[in-house]
């Protein structure tokens, strides 16, 4: 802690709420959008679609070296209650993860050069899959934290960890990314492999206004308006000119252009490897532009499957954008112990890691286009991001409190570090938060199974609340 002891601030800036109308799949300025009228059948809030069976992460009671951790955190915290300490300060970059800890609403900073856990504070919400990929490197001057909560995408300055802005979407699931120049945030929302078979409501495709210095930041600067087809995950190229999305629903990959925001093309998922449908519903490029991973749930659509969910990891080429070609899929014929949840290409395209939960992080070796290892993990996870120095990736495992580094040259767990409750989502940055005693003090109490706020859902809470 610093010698010096500012006195911290607790008031949020005003949140910009934003959501326009548009019809017939084209998209529509924000300027142009009519408030949402009353026969839309999207609901105000995502609310409805949240997971209302959240485990309880301390209903097995509080592990007794966590309890005396927290003990003496809180002591030491009490002395400096109302005031900043270290953590920010300086313009010099620094490698940092930041981790969201969905059982106690925490957010964990890890310093990404030495592997060790800098704080963890009380942030009051949290995100599963928080827009990473770009604009997180160590010559990236963005600063934004895009969080993915239920009824749409909230703002927060790494720094201060104030909320920015709030982007209301209307839809439960909603998973968003950042071009890699920073100026837009894409969110793909509404979809999900437990929506139902069939519907009528009406999903959409949103471009924000992710540039902090813009008059209309964290406003919905167009619309893609999709029908029942549930948009679910979207990834973005190297050069931002295109976007990909998984329509779960219409068993399809959407190719997005940017600017104009529209839909330029959309092909077929391809042939499934069960009695059931393909289900793309996650999706990841590479960082050359080249290759598109799409996790695939092989089955049916619904809470309760008719036909159940094995799995599987497609490998498309997506050298031209507008014309997608799969060249190749793994199944559990080929060696995947279970069904991915997402995936993070390696930077330099030899390998792609899936998130498998209970099983770990499955290898893909994309030069050979073949399954190659499955890596422990040490617990469950559903996600994970690189580094702003790219050569290790950090995956938040969530029924062990940790995040497990795994260094890409070796193929290995090279260190672990300790975090808050239910670790589910992480992103990397360069600026490290200004401290706060306050936020530390509630961040120990929330370990302790002491709640603040309302719990605000995110896709995925647990187990079974995620895309898939």
């Amino acid at each position: 802690m610093s010698d010096d002891c500012g006195c911290g601030t607790t008031d949020a800036a005003a949140r910009s709420s934003a959501g326009a109308g548009a019809t017939g799949g084209e998209s529509t300025d924000a300027s142009s959008a009519d408030v949402r009228p009353e026969s839309d059948p999207r609901p105000s809030k995502g609310s409805h679609l949240a997971n209302d069976d959240r485990k309880n992460p301390f209903a097995d009671g509080v592990d007794r070296r966590r309890l005396l951790q927290t003990t003496g955190t809180v002591g030491a915290a009490t002395a400096l209650a109302g005031c900043s300490g270290e953590g920010g300060g300086g313009d010099e970059p620094a490698p940092t993860m930041f981790v969201f800890n969905n059982g106690d609403r925490t957010l964990s900073v890890v310093d990404t050069e030495t592997d060790e856990l800098i704080t963890t504070t009380f942030l009051g919400t949290t995100a599963s899959f928080p827009a990473n990929q770009y604009s997180t490197g160590v010559d990236d001057e963005h600063d934004v934290l895009w969080l993915n909560v239920s009824g749409g995408v909230r703002a927060f300055d790494q720094r201060t960890l104030e909320e920015l802005a709030f982007v209301e979407t209307g839809y439960g699931p909603n998973y968003p990314n950042v071009t890699p120049d920073g100026d837009h945030l894409l969110i793909a929302s509404g979809g999900t492999t437990g929506m139902d078979p069939e519907g009528d409501a009406k999903h959409a495709i949103f471009r924000v206004d992710a540039d902090r210095d813009s008059d209309t930041f964290g406003e919905v600067t167009a619309e893609i308006e999709t029908g029942y087809v549930g948009p679910c995950d979207m990834t973005l190229g190297p050069d931002g000119d295109y976007a990909f999305v998984v329509d779960v629903a219409d068993e399809a990959i959407r190719v997005v252009r940017v600017d104009p925001f529209e839909t330029v093309t959309r092909v077929d998922a391809g042939e499934p490897v069960t009695e059931g449908n393909v289900l793309p519903f996650m999706c990841t490029a590479s960082f050359d532009g080249d290759l598109l991973l799409v996790e695939n749930g092989e089955g049916t659509l619904g809470g309760e499957p008719e036909v159940p969910r094995e799995g599987s990891e497609s490998v498309w080429d997506v050298s031209n954008p507008e014309n997608p070609e799969e060249i190749a899929k793994i199944t559990r014929d080929d060696g995947l112990p279970g069904a991915p949840i997402t995936s993070e290409v390696a930077p330099d395209n030899t390998a792609a890691y899936l998130f498998i939960p209970g099983e770990g992080v499955g290898v893909i070796d994309l030069e050979a286009n073949e399954y190659e290892t499955t890596i422990d993990v040490g617990g469950s996870s559903i996600a994970g991001a690189w580094g702003a120095n790219p050569e290790k990736l950090y995956v938040p495992v969530q029924d062990a409190n940790q995040v497990a580094v795994i260094d890409h040259e070796s193929r290995e767990v090279v260190a672990t570090v300790e975090t808050g409750q239910a670790p589910t989502g992480a992103v990397a940055g360069t600026v490290r938060p200004e401290g706060d005693a306050v936020a530390s003090i509630q961040a120990s109490l929330a370990s302790l199974g002491i709640a603040f706020g309302d719990m605000e859902a995110t896709y995925c809470m647990d187990d079974h609340c995620y895309c898939g």
